[in-house]
């Protein structure tokens, strides 16, 4: 839950802040960003799971910076949007997470309204 306080904050301080980007680490900071949102949403879903490792984390979260940056730098040497490309994959990887996510939140909350019914609240 600490993980996406923390990302929530940011994004709101992002939103207020008024930093310059140069035009050309546009797609460099809209690929790593999301690759920084997909490694969030995949280590809260671990810690749901009670799988989350902190250095299968470090792995993953660098060598996905290193390959999304290294892709959308070959695409801007061959003139090629390979930013929209690697957008989609890790766009489609946090919609997945979060859907696993809310999943895990639904099935928690069956069992607790499940057990509220089975022990005769007058309240539900």
């Amino acid at each position: 839950m600490i993980v996406l306080i923390g990302l929530l904050i940011g994004l709101i301080i992002g939103l207020f802040v008024n930093v310059t980007i140069p035009a050309g680490l546009t797609p460099y900071l809209a690929v790593l960003t999301l690759v920084g949102i997909e490694a969030l949403t995949s280590s809260y879903n671990a810690m749901q799971r009670k799988e989350f490792a902190a250095s299968k984390f470090i792995i993953e979260f660098s060598s996905n910076l290193v390959i999304a940056g290294l892709l959308t730098a070959l695409g801007v040497q061959l003139n090629y949007d390979f930013d929209f490309v690697i957008a989609f994959v890790f766009a489609y990887r946090i919609f997945r997470n979060i859907s696993f996510i809310s999943r895990h939140f639904y099935l928690r909350f069956d069992v607790w309204r499940k057990s509220r019914r089975r022990s005769g609240d007058p309240d539900n």
